[in-house]
């Protein structure tokens, strides 16, 4: 046989499968397509309606990705760009639902609340959501009917696993029924299947959480990592949560030199390489960002290098989505930390001019945020007017409401005359309320000198505050000269 005529041969032959490859993940890759999210919203005409998603599953940063106004007769129109199937939220003021949506759909809702429970500040502690209904007749074929169906049943048959002592014939009892019903099984290219196995995956964890090798090789030893399935994600939290630190294939004090002493990103990825269970370097670098967010508040551990560590991971990684899950572990280590920056929300005084914080130069900024239903925010004021008397020239107060009807507010102040310190309404700024996670009251914090955060929760009104300012801001005592006249000793 011709040697060349066969190397010919072969290189055709490893040629073609290279094409048919690249021609495979091309044609197979996803497109970024438009969502359409259009419904009625009556009992909430005239407000936002906001959609927000999850940057990542590990740090749960929401994003606020689309928005309308509902119009005078409750219309609302949201359009998205997706390239998969995504958990979003629907919010409206404070209140909220999950929903999923898939690219290249339109979905036609109506939405409805408790119209007492909406003008709560956090309506969810009251077990009130956003009411969301599909108007699409083809509906139980949509991923949200599919989970909502698979949910209900998991459920029941959990309830049952897990009541008075748990045992493995009860688990294998509801396994075996869940899987006849549902047919559990490995896909990670179907969003539904995925999110059936790995929320099974779950419930198993639970019944062999000593058995990890077990539940590692058939749920996590695969090449895929299901960045937006909530399921999947939700496993992987439960399986890696603080991993490092209690790791027996980790020398805890090796843990601590390489971060501490090296602060090195390599050298810890190298370390915690020794684990079975980190063998998968992408598994693995998702780790290392996933516990370092824990690590951080572990006096063990350096925190600057923490953070630097963090910062090289989005410089360097191989891995796309590592980027945005490091920038977004800082963020939530920084966020609301003492010197964190405070986002600027644009307030309104009663007489509806712009009520800037960042206006208040060099000055301590004690907040409270309050509501006119609010009977301890009321009685928190009490003290606060004679605050305000003793601090004036050192700290300014301002007091917050949110009230989500402008009204409200302007009424109490006519009302409470004597509460002559400043007063500001919060203008609809739910996202800033979001991310300065203010949702029960009352509640307040303090901003130093420098415009930055000084504490997310100040101390207490009735009991720690007084006494915090009176260390705050006592004077120096001036030395004593001994050979003073005025001295008498």
């Amino acid at each position: 046989m011709n040697h060349n005529h066969c190397k010919i041969s072969f290189f055709l032959q490893f040629f073609g499968c290279l094409v048919l490859a690249i021609w495979s993940q091309v044609a197979t890759a996803q497109k970024i397509e438009n969502v359409v999210i259009q419904g009625n919203a009556k009992f909430a005409a005239g407000q936002t309606i906001r959609l927000i998603a999850f940057d990542d599953f590990v740090s749960f940063r929401p994003v606020v990705v689309a928005s309308d106004e509902i119009d005078k007769t409750g219309n609302f129109k949201l359009t998205y760009l997706t390239r998969e199937i995504r958990l979003v939220q629907i919010t409206i003021n404070t209140s909220k639902a999950e929903f999923y949506v898939e690219p290249e759909k339109t979905y036609h809702l109506t939405v409805d609340m408790d119209t007492q429970l909406f003008q709560l500040l956090d309506p969810m502690e009251y077990g009130g959501f956003l009411q969301i209904r599909n108007t699409d007749t083809t509906s139980k074929s949509d991923i949200n009917f599919k989970i909502n169906h698979f949910e209900y049943v998991m459920d029941r048959l959990s309830t049952y696993c897990l009541t008075d002592e748990p045992n493995k014939v009860k688990f294998d009892t509801v396994a075996k029924i869940l899987d006849q019903r549902f047919s559990f099984r490995y896909a990670p290219n179907d969003f539904y299947q995925s999110y059936m196995y790995y929320s099974y995956a779950s419930l198993e964890r639970i019944f062999i959480q000593k058995n990890i090798d077990s539940l590692y090789r058939k749920y996590l030893d695969n090449e895929y990592i299901l960045y937006n399935n909530p399921a999947y994600m939700s496993f992987f939290n439960q399986f890696y949560d603080n991993y490092l630190y209690t790791s027996s294939y980790i020398q805890q004090q090796d843990l601590i030199d390489c971060i501490n002493e090296q602060g090195n990103y390599l050298s810890l990825f190298n370390v915690v390489g020794k684990d079975p269970h980190l063998v998968n370097e992408k598994i693995r670098e998702l780790v290392i960002i996933q516990n370092s967010i824990e690590l951080y508040d572990n006096k063990d551990f350096n925190k600057k290098n923490i953070i630097s560590i963090l910062q090289e991971i989005a410089r360097s990684t191989h891995f796309t989505e590592h980027q945005t899950i490091a920038l977004n572990a800082i963020y939530t280590i920084q966020h609301l930390r003492a010197g964190a920056e405070v986002p600027t929300p644009d307030f309104r005084a009663e007489n509806g001019t712009h009520f800037k914080l960042d206006k208040i130069k060099d000055q301590w900024i004690y907040i409270q945020f309050f509501n006119t239903a609010c009977e301890d925010c009321i009685r928190e004021m009490m003290i606060i007017k004679e605050l305000h008397k003793k601090y004036e020239d050192k700290m300014v107060f301002v007091s917050v409401s949110l009230d989500f009807n402008l009204n409200l507010f302007v009424q109490f102040k006519d009302y409470y005359r004597q509460f002559d310190w400043q007063f500001a309404h919060f203008n609809n700024q739910f996202d800033w309320l979001n991310e300065m996670q203010i949702t029960t009251l009352p509640d307040n914090i303090l901003i130093g000198p420098d415009g930055k955060l000084a504490r997310r929760y100040a101390p207490d009104i009735s009991r720690d505050l007084p006494l915090f300012l009176l260390q705050l801001f006592k004077e120096e005592e001036k030395p004593v000269n001994p050979l003073s006249p005025h001295n008498k000793n």
